[in-house]
């Protein structure tokens, strides 16, 4: 009776790591989309194109891990008569718990770290201008979906925020994703 269910329990187990084998595996995505800064203090709101490259590891239909990177484009405007202009780029690394909600449709999260480095530039005419560049390093999360094309491609949109003190910081994107299972 023992010996019936060891095996009745391994072949479940089996059976289940099939299915699993299909919903695992490496992939990597590119996309577009637009961040957005509005810093404490002055009046600086904007936002900008961004363009992300990304790779991770799908573990299961509900848990996968990725590293991206970002480049965040010029965010321009006018403060009183002064050019105030901010770019960037940014790496980060990520936990994404998903919801399979269909067949074709999943919803997830995201949890992770966020580096960012930045240039802000300042030009008050008459030849009078200056620039600051910095870096930091703070928590982001998000949620979005996932729509499944076919076995290898998906498309998804996400928005994600950094929590950067005294500025909102974020962003939102699509991207198309390869699976190399």
């Amino acid at each position: 009776m023992k010996s019936r269910a060891l095996v009745a329990g391994l072949l479940a187990a089996g059976l289940t790591g099939a299915v699993q084998a299909e919903d695992q595996g490496f992939y990597a995505g590119t996309g577009a989309g637009m961040y957005y800064v509005d810093i404490d203090g002055i009046d600086f709101d904007e936002s900008a194109a961004t363009l992300r490259a990304f790779g991770g590891f799908k573990l299961n239909p509900y848990l996968s891990f990725e590293a991206g990177f970002t480049n965040l484009f010029e965010a321009s405007t006018d403060i009183e008569g002064v050019g105030v202009d901010l770019d960037g780029t940014a790496w980060d690394v990520s936990v994404r718990p998903s919801y399979p909600i269909s067949e074709t449709f999943t919803v997830f999260g995201v949890l992770g770290w966020t580096e960012y480095d930045f240039e802000m530039s300042v030009d008050a005419g008459n030849g009078i201008s200056a620039s600051a560049d910095g870096g930091d390093g703070d928590l982001h999360y998000g949620l979005g979906g996932a729509l499944t094309i076919n076995d290898a491609w998906h498309v998804r949109g996400e928005w994600t925020t950094v929590d950067v003190d005294d500025v909102d910081f974020g962003m939102f994107s699509l991207s198309a994703v390869y699976n190399f299972h």
